[in-house]
C-alpha cells in the first residue's frame, strides 16, 4: 500500500522496518500472485480493486 502512495522500494522498506532485498522479494511474491510483472501494473490493480470500496 505505501507504493500506491507514492513511496520507492527503499522509502516504503524504511517505514515497514525491513531491508530493501527482504521488499523486493515480497514484490516479487505479489507479482507471482497477482499476475504482474511491473510495479505500476500492481498500483493500477490495486487502485482500481479498492476505488469501489471509497
Amino acid at each position: 500500500m505505501h507504493r500506491t502512495n507514492g513511496l520507492t522500494l527503499d522509502e516504503a522498506s524504511e517505514t515497514l522496518f525491513i531491508s530493501r532485498n527482504t521488499a523486493r522479494v515480497h514484490l516479487r511474491s505479489i507479482f507471482s500472485k497477482t499476475g504482474v510483472t511491473r510495479q505500476t501494473m500492481l498500483v493500477r490493480l490495486i487502485l482500481k480493486s479498492v476505488a469501489p470500496l471509497g
